[in-house]
């Protein structure tokens, strides 16, 4: 085939991918395409990285995302066969040379570092740029993802690099893999989480992380609806100071006894309210706090005037 022959890409493709698939990925696509339209169906790694300007890191990550979407037949039985995702225990380490590299000959991530740099406010260090090439490299995070990531994070008063990192490495974990996933992510973990601070009568203030963790474990254990009613219940209690270790502890013994529902934790509470005396007789307040082993520590208080007071409280908050 002569050297000036095209290089024929389907509109299909174009229309289903342009849009959306990371730009470095659609580049080896295309190069791909330009050996086997050669003849050569055994092109390499390395002549494809060579030709593009890449590392073999980076064509390996294209040629799986390609597999995956369907889109070529060489290797992707192999791809299929291996764990869809592995993340190292911990980032590799990179050389100077590598690094250097790569900023000379991918645009993309030279786009990157200057929006970096812009976002966090100072000139990063060799670390942070190594760094930020292990999340495209070690996580396989596409560059529009990571810019994503760092903008979220530092709009949200979050500028260290290893801060930036747990969140990408969370990122991986959650399967973002493209920028509509990461805004849908985002959009999600926002809004749970800022009826979470509501709640627990704390709203319009965004979580720190030690909050963040709780709110984490707490979504991952319980539906939302059952974390909304215990967190009410804590904000009846803890009036001043942290809500966080008090509303854990309620989720802490409901799970422990097994209660998974809305439903199960009401019941539970009426149970619990009927042998203290408060259902039926309200007449009567508690003459002295006594401790019982349930889903938390009961104190001595006019509970329905309590209640009444609180959730005019958290609607105000709401409403806010």
């Amino acid at each position: 085939m002569a050297e000036n022959a095209k290089t024929y890409i389907s509109n299909d493709f174009l229309n289903k991918y342009m849009a959306t698939a990371p730009s470095a990925y659609i580049l080896v696509y295309i190069c791909r395409q330009m050996f086997i339209q050669k003849g050569r169906t055994d092109v390499s790694d390395a002549e494809l990285a060579k030709s593009l300007g890449m590392t073999e890191s980076d064509v390996k990550n294209a040629l799986e995302y390609w597999a995956e979407k369907g889109e070529i037949s060489v290797r992707t039985k192999a791809v299929k066969q291996a764990p869809s995702k592995y993340i190292p225990s911990a980032a590799p380490s990179y050389s100077q040379e590598e690094i250097s590299y790569y900023i000379n000959h991918n645009e993309d991530f030279r786009s990157l570092l200057k929006s970096a740099e812009s976002y966090m406010g100072k000139l990063l260090s060799v670390p942070e740029i190594s760094t930020l090439y292990s999340l495209h490299d070690w996580l396989r995070l596409p560059l529009e993802v990571i810019e994503i990531l760092l903008a979220y994070c530092c709009e949200n008063g979050h500028r260290s690099m290893r801060y930036i990192e747990t969140v990408a490495i969370s990122w991986a974990d959650d399967g973002v893999t493209d920028a509509a996933s990461a805004l849908e992510h985002i959009k999600d973990y926002s809004s749970v989480y800022m009826r979470i601070m509501r709640a627990l009568g704390i709203g319009g203030k965004s979580p720190v992380a030690k909050q963040k963790e709780y709110m984490k474990r707490w979504s991952e254990e319980f539906p939302l609806d059952m974390i909304l009613y215990g967190c009410e219940k804590t904000a009846l209690v803890v009036t001043n100071g942290n809500p966080f270790p008090y509303a854990d502890k309620i989720f802490s013994n409901w799970k422990k006894d097994g209660i998974d529902t809305l439903e199960k934790a009401k019941k539970a509470d009426e149970k619990f309210a009927e042998s203290r005396g408060f259902k039926n007789r309200p007449e009567q307040k508690p003459q002295k706090a006594v401790k019982e082993k349930f889903n938390y520590e009961q104190r001595s208080w006019d509970f329905d005037e309590l209640e009444r007071l609180k959730r005019a409280e958290l609607k105000r908050n709401m409403e806010e």
